[in-house]
């Protein structure tokens, strides 16, 4: 994987000046097909241009350390550090220049440590000792007496400098990952690393950034366990709110909250909008509340504090506020581990999780237990409170595209009036855009071993290959996998009377969403919450 060709500025010239020529070819004359195979290749040579860029800026991270001439080559070139100038010369913001040194930093060769007598022996050993000692480049690796040899250069982080060497993983996602690899490089053994790594490559194809950041921190945080809690404890100290008023009046709030101080504040004001977007359903349109989500998370923070000055009772706004917490039962009675809350894309250690978990606003979804009958057949057509739960903690929040849990109901895959049975198997986890996607162009949905896959209309993918989604789709399974399990369960949506049954569906969401607690499921609630105090 090593190049030893020297990047030659006459070859980047060529390059360019080929680029130069396609970015004044016309696109729009283009048949669908042969513009979704261009869009392809673009996006491949952007990818490839994006990684020369970054092992340039890289290189020039490694040139401009403090201790070098003149303070190093940023500094010589009257730049504060190397992301200034990376920024300045690529009119990108600060922030986003590190993000490429980042992903350069993957692609620098690291010294190996390596046996000489197995690397060299006779006069070869000999010479290449005297040139090392001259000074001759190239890294040096150092014996058990501190002999130096030189090794082949390799990039730190393999996997890594392979996937954007070979133009499939964009250079932001390369950046996270290796920002969290370095953070375990000193936590874990070096094989530990690596196979972590391949791991996390193997599964960020394809995904966006911002599940690719979800990926690695549930991934570090499993890995090295006392220092996401440090990193926790150093989060809380740092919260903050303020707030400012400018000449106009206007006030700007700005905050940097921990994951479990958020949580509430989150949980509550999404949910608050959620339930107004779902009521402009049955809105007259002449009199449709037309408020960007901005300006109604805004009401909606008013509203609660306007609400707290003037009533002791907040329980009877009609709108869901409750907070779910996740976590293994053996975690919850050790108190080590890890959970999460939906919502919350950053991994909670349970010591954090406890905290939350007593209050009387929190339900602790404990893995493991039986106390609610999940499966309701065609008795109920409705799914329960504690279904929604059991399928967020499959799929996360919506299945297919990752939004949240408060922007998501849960639907029938085989609708309920075709036969559809109200059972987890037959059940999904989508938001409002995704489910409409999946009427209008005929996606299937199957269930694999507990895991949601979809399958793509021709129109979109002839070979239609099923594409993972769920909350499996964006984490790591604890142990590596060890091959592809059997079917469990098959099920596509019926693609009659599509009309008819969206509104149906609509309606039982609706209902859904609206329907209270049944009494077994308070009292479900209840035990855990009483199973989290004790713990606590």
């Amino acid at each position: 994987m090593t190049n030893q060709t020297v990047l030659e500025r006459a070859r980047v010239q060529q390059v360019g000046a080929l680029l130069r020529d396609l970015v004044h070819c016309d696109v729009s004359a283009l048949g669908e097909d042969e513009f979704l195979a261009v869009l392809d290749e673009v996006v491949a040579v952007a990818r490839l241009s994006d990684t020369l860029r970054a092992r340039v800026a890289g290189d020039l991270s490694r040139r401009s350390t403090p201790d070098q001439v003149g303070g190093g080559l940023a500094r010589r070139q009257g730049f504060g550090n190397a992301g200034l100038m990376v920024a300045s010369v690529t009119g990108s913001t600060t922030a986003g220049a590190m993000r490429t040194i980042e992903a350069g930093r993957a692609l620098l060769p690291e010294p190996v440590l390596a046996d000489a007598d197995a690397l060299l022996e006779g006069p070869d050993r000999t010479a290449s000792l005297e040139s090392a000692r001259d000074g001759d480049d190239g890294p040096a690796t150092m014996t058990g007496s501190t002999t130096p040899v030189l090794a082949p250069p390799a990039p730190r982080f393999p996997a890594v400098a392979q996937a954007a060497l070979d133009g499939v993983l964009s250079t932001d996602a390369v950046a996270v990952i290796t920002t969290g690899m370095e953070r375990l490089s000193d936590r874990v053994t070096s094989g530990e690393l690596h196979d972590l790594e391949r791991r996390l490559v193997t599964k960020a194809v394809g995904l966006t950034l911002k599940d690719v950041r979800r990926l690695v921190d549930h991934a570090v945080a499993r890995a090295d366990l006392p220092g996401h809690q440090a990193r926790e404890r150093r989060q809380f100290e740092d919260r903050y709110l303020t707030w400012s008023e400018d000449h106009t009046g206007m006030v700007t709030l700005n905050a940097r909250l921990d994951a479990v101080t958020a949580a509430p504040i989150r949980t509550v004001i999404e949910q608050m909008v959620t339930h107004q977007f779902r009521q402009r359903r049955d809105q007259d349109p002449s009199e449709q509340d037309r408020r960007t989500p901005g300006q109604m998370r805004a009401d909606a923070l008013h509203d609660l504090a306007r609400h707290a000055l003037g009533c002791d009772n907040t329980t009877s706004s009609g709108v869901r506020t409750t907070i779910v917490v996740r976590m293994k039962l053996s975690d919850l009675n050790s108190g080590t581990g890890l959970g999460s809350i939906d919502g919350t894309t950053q991994p909670v250690s349970v010591s954090e999780l406890r905290r939350l978990a007593g209050d009387a606003e929190v339900i602790p979804q404990i893995l493991g237990g039986h106390s609610d009958v999940l499966d309701q057949g065609r008795r109920v057509r409705m799914f329960t409170p504690a279904q929604r739960l059991a399928l967020l903690e499959r799929d996360g929040g919506c299945a297919k595209c990752h939004a949240p849990p408060e922007h998501c109901e849960a639907h029938h895959i085989m609708w309920w009036r075709h036969g559809g049975r109200t059972d987890l198997s037959n059940g999904i986890m989508l938001c409002t855009r995704c489910h409409h996607d999946i009427h209008r162009q005929h996606w299937g949905i199957r269930i694999d071993n507990g895991q949601p896959f979809f399958i793509p209309p021709p129109t979109i993918d002839p070979t239609q290959q099923p594409r993972p989604g769920g909350l499996a789709a964006i984490t790591l399974a604890e142990t590596a996998p060890a091959g592809d399990a059997p079917l469990s369960h098959v099920s596509k949506e019926h693609p009659a009377s599509e009309a008819n049954s969206a509104s149906e569906e609509r309606s039982d969401s609706r209902e859904s969403s609206d329907s209270r607690e049944s009494s077994a499921s308070r009292e479900n609630s209840a035990l855990l919450q009483d199973s989290a105090r004790s713990a606590a």
